[in-house]
């Protein structure tokens, strides 16, 4: 779970559940591939690009249990679900 919190930030208890919970929620509407990616305020959401439609149906629950979990800010990543999307950020340094 530490991969989904962005480089600089601190990983802790709190950030992990977050991820966690989150993770596990879309899992349960139904969501295979998946990543929820914690950068402070904001979660991202990583899924496949085929299931945006759903996510847009679903989008009023989702927002909801994400703020419920912390989160100011909920984002869908439009480039969709890529596993280490977050060593994006090692490559502008």
């Amino acid at each position: 779970m530490a991969s989904r919190i962005a480089y600089g930030q601190k990983v802790n208890m709190e950030k992990l559940r977050q991820v966690e919970a989150a993770e596990n929620f879309l899992s349960d509407l139904g969501f295979r591939m998946l990543r929820v990616r914690h950068h402070g305020d904001t979660a991202r959401i990583e899924i496949l690009p085929e299931d945006f439609n759903i996510a847009l149906q679903l989008r009023t629950s989702i927002s909801q249990k994400l703020h419920e979990l912390g989160f100011l800010y909920v984002a869908l990543d439009i480039d969709g679900f890529k596993s280490g999307s977050l060593n994006a950020a090692l490559s502008r340094e």
